[in-house]
């Protein structure tokens, strides 16, 4: 009874609006990342005031022997298609929606150095996940904020690797990274402009390119269930 009181309060405090108390307990509500998060961003202080989108590329060998990238895929978009397009059906398939505000929040706390390791890693030679957590840790960055961190990337590099696969079955994929794509939305001024105007008045968007990762598959039910919400919403 003791735990489940305890987890019971984590999932409070993890779920309240972010305050001094959810701030301070961060550390010992981390062990719910990345299977539980909770955001406040439809509300004030901070409403959501642009477009946020997770993109996925590969890279791999050519014919040739070189090293060769393949085009960005915009997962997002294909996840919107559920949202915007399908009448009649869920809407638990938008799962960037939970993965890039924690990603770039982690990111963004580290210093110059701990993101150089996040962003900084070669496409001919990817860092294993331990590796990864320990440079974070030799460079600074608190073990608890670091383990954080590296599970959510491995989310994200697990559903790339997943998406990627299906995408380019012929491939020999060797890497896989992210980056996050932001663009503000129209400014408040030019709301009342035509379709013309206001895309013309909107900021344009800026890439947040990760770091190369190792290819980080899902068991065979969820490169399936990749494979066919791709085949059915791109």
């Amino acid at each position: 009874m003791a735990i489940v009181a305890v987890h019971l309060a984590s999932v409070t405090l993890a779920a309240l609006p972010p305050n001094r108390y959810s701030d301070a307990t961060r550390a010992q509500t981390a062990y719910l990342d990345p299977y539980f998060t909770q955001n406040w961003r439809l509300f004030a202080p901070n409403p959501i005031a642009e477009d946020r989108s997770l993109l996925f590329q590969g890279a791999y060998i050519d014919d040739d022997g070189r090293a060769a990238r393949t085009a960005w895929v915009d997962w997002t978009a294909v996840e919107l298609d559920l949202v915007q397009h399908r009448l009649i059906g869920g809407r638990a398939g938008y799962v960037t929606n939970k993965l890039v505000s924690p990603l770039r929040a982690r990111t963004a706390a580290l210093d110059a150095g701990q993101r150089l390791v996040v962003t900084g890693a070669p496409q001919a030679d990817p860092p294993t996940w331990t590796a990864l957590s320990s440079q974070l840790e030799a460079a600074g960055t608190p073990r608890e904020s670091a383990l954080g961190l590296v599970r959510y990337e491995r989310v994200a590099t697990q559903l790339g690797t997943d998406v990627l696969e299906s995408r380019y079955p012929d491939l020999d994929l060797t890497a896989v990274r992210y980056a996050v794509r932001r663009q503000p939305v129209v400014p408040y001024a030019a709301r009342s402009g035509s379709a013309a105007e206001r895309a013309a008045a909107r900021p344009a968007a800026t890439d947040e390119i990760g770091g190369w990762r190792r290819l980080t598959p899902g068991s065979a039910a969820e490169r399936a269930a990749v494979r066919d919400f791709d085949r059915d919403h791109r």
